[in-house]
């Protein structure tokens, strides 16, 4: 008796900790997602439908849709499977908190999630400016050189290490401790370094984030996006590769 009733407490404990799939359509913005459109049977370009509509055609975010536009939408492409992946379990489990990326997250199982990290991680990253053409930007926009500065060198001080040590010398990444940045949506960086110090982002590598940006101010955060986003070229557009059905290796041709 003793034995069946740790059982069932053992199962209703893991159904509780599964994932709930959320069963009905919602609104992001002006797009309904529908739990529907991420079925495995559909081809790549209908499961990643609603996805692209925010992230855009490259996976570049806001990048995608012009210079003026300004949601603070991240670029995916040049993330890894396993970045995507874990941000996409963190929005569903709400370990990372947003209202529209949540309500989506919960209509993904984990093979629709799966898919979708392989699909994204797939998209090449917008190539980086030239040597000559950073120096020059380094010269004549101040916040630039500062969030340069800040992730070349740190705050030592103040208990700030260099971003590179974890995010690479340009931005490129790091698989093991830090996603890519180069070339990442600005306003999306500071809203994660902010969502960092206020302890409202629980991943993984918050242990290691949430120490590194609460010696930041304001300016400096703001620097710090403003550099990372400066460092591809603004027109770097790279084509997106193409795609099979199940999403592996590569991503839809526009």
């Amino acid at each position: 008796m003793v034995a069946l009733r740790l059982w069932t407490i053992a199962l209703v404990s893991l159904i509780s900790l599964a994932p709930v799939v959320h069963p009905q359509p919602v609104m992001v913005g002006d797009v309904e997602v529908d739990p529907r459109d991420f079925a495995p049977h559909l081809d790549t370009r209908t499961r990643i439908a609603s996805c692209v509509a925010c992230h855009g055609e490259h996976g570049g975010g806001d990048m995608d849709f012009g210079p003026d536009v300004r949601f603070g939408t991240p670029a995916l492409r040049g993330l890894r499977h396993g970045y995507l992946r874990e941000s996409l379990v963190a929005y569903r489990s709400g370990r990372r908190a947003h209202a529209e990326m949540g309500a989506i997250a919960s209509m993904l199982d984990d093979e629709a999630i799966d898919f979708m990290a392989r699909t994204f991680s797939a998209y090449p990253p917008a190539p980086l400016r030239s040597p000559d053409a950073l120096a020059a930007l380094a010269r004549e926009d101040a916040r630039f050189r500062r969030g340069q500065a800040i992730a070349q060198q740190g705050l030592p001080l103040r208990g700030v290490p260099a971003c590179m040590s974890c995010h690479g010398a340009l931005g490129e990444g790091n698989a093991a401790l830090g996603p890519r940045l180069a070339g990442q949506n600005g306003l999306y960086v500071e809203r994660q370094i902010l969502a960092y110090a206020q302890k409202t982002r629980q991943t993984p590598r918050a242990a290691m984030m949430q120490p590194a940006v609460t010696g930041l101010s304001d300016d400096e955060v703001e620097a710090v996006a403003h550099y990372y986003e400066q460092l591809v070229r603004p027109a770097g557009m790279a084509a997106a590769p193409e795609v099979g059905r199940t999403g592996e290796g590569s991503a839809p041709r526009p």
